[in-house]
């Protein structure tokens, strides 16, 4: 059976808002270094891919993801010990935050009508679990990573593995009553492991969520309580006090957090496959604009699934 959150983790993750705004790899890139270069000025120590960042470079989401959530581990550690500038790491630990979000929900594209929020089970056009049950336990008993992908995968794997980000997902689990991971790789991928974002949809904690599911958590305190927004957005889809945590259910449920828009388009859907062999082309680049050679760039929930499983960290239903 699957391990429930009974105890702590392994030791070693109105009006709509306007459809987001295409993100240029190499202003990211910059923008990135330059923040950079002011927390080294500042004599902040910063992980080794940021720090010999060249901002001639054009790099993609793959890589500018993964640094800037160095760059704010960095930035919140030299917070934590009061620096002699407070006020100029707090405000690059905002811009940091504001450029994580930004490349990551232009990433995501987040769909104009959200499928998931009002009942897993009942929601129209989502198709019936016990149609595509099966599907699943296909698919993931075939999965293996593209090998141009493997080093970033070892990186969402670290942050995995991180067990300060281990004890905050377990908190969540616990009042949910559901695995420590699941929630672990819905905030990979809703949100770019950042504890200043929205479980929901990755908006920041400074107010409560603009895009769909807009106005959560109904009853919060912004901007600092991560861990009540987290419970709200598990809550609101119907996975609080769930039973069976089996693989098919979970990877029913990340899909339905996501919705099934890929499906209908015939293809494997990038939340869950990105990066596997069952993963090739194909994604939303805009509110309801399907572009069938765009490539996802962002590793899908199954393939982190796999990971674990592989590496015999977690143990699955049979």
């Amino acid at each position: 059976m699957l391990p429930m959150a009974k105890s702590l983790p392994f030791n070693g993750a109105a009006a709509r808002e306007p459809a987001t705004a295409a993100v240029d790899p190499f202003s990211a890139w910059r923008d990135l270094g330059q923040l950079t270069e002011q927390a080294i000025n500042l004599g902040i120590s910063v992980p080794r891919m940021t720090a010999q960042i060249s901002i001639d470079d054009d790099r993609d989401y793959a890589q500018i993801m993964p640094a800037a959530v160095e760059l704010i581990e960095s930035l919140e550690i030299a917070d934590s010990r009061r620096p002699v500038s407070p006020g100029d790491v707090r405000r690059l630990l905002e811009q940091a935050d504001e450029l994580l979000r930004r490349v990551h929900q232009a990433e995501r594209n987040l769909p104009d009508k959200r499928e998931s929020g009002m009942s897993i089970s009942t929601t129209r056009g989502r198709p019936a679990f016990n149609d595509i049950k099966g599907d699943y336990r296909r698919l993931f008993e075939s999965c293996t990573i593209r090998d141009k992908h493997r080093s970033t995968v070892s990186w969402y794997m670290s942050k995995l593995l991180n067990e300060g980000y281990q004890a905050r997902w377990y908190k969540v689990a616990q009042e949910i009553c559901c695995p420590w991971y699941f929630v672990a790789i819905i905030h990979a991928m809703e949100a770019a492991f950042n504890f200043r974002s929205h479980l929901h949809n990755g908006d920041s904690l400074r107010q409560r969520t603009r895009r769909i599911p807009r106005n959560r958590p109904a009853v919060w305190n912004p901007p600092n309580d991560w861990q009540t927004s987290a419970v709200d957005a598990l809550r609101y889809d119907g996975f609080q006090d769930l039973t069976d945590w089996s693989l098919e259910r979970m990877l029913y449920r990340w899909e339905s957090y996501n919705g099934f828009r890929s499906r209908r388009n015939g293809i494997n859907t990038p939340y869950l496959w990105s990066f596997s062999n069952h993963y090739a082309k194909g994604k939303f680049v805009a509110d309801n604009v399907w572009d069938s050679n765009a490539v996802s760039k962002q590793c899908g929930a199954a393939v982190l699934l796999r990971v674990l499983v592989d590496r015999k960290l977690i143990r699955l239903e049979a």
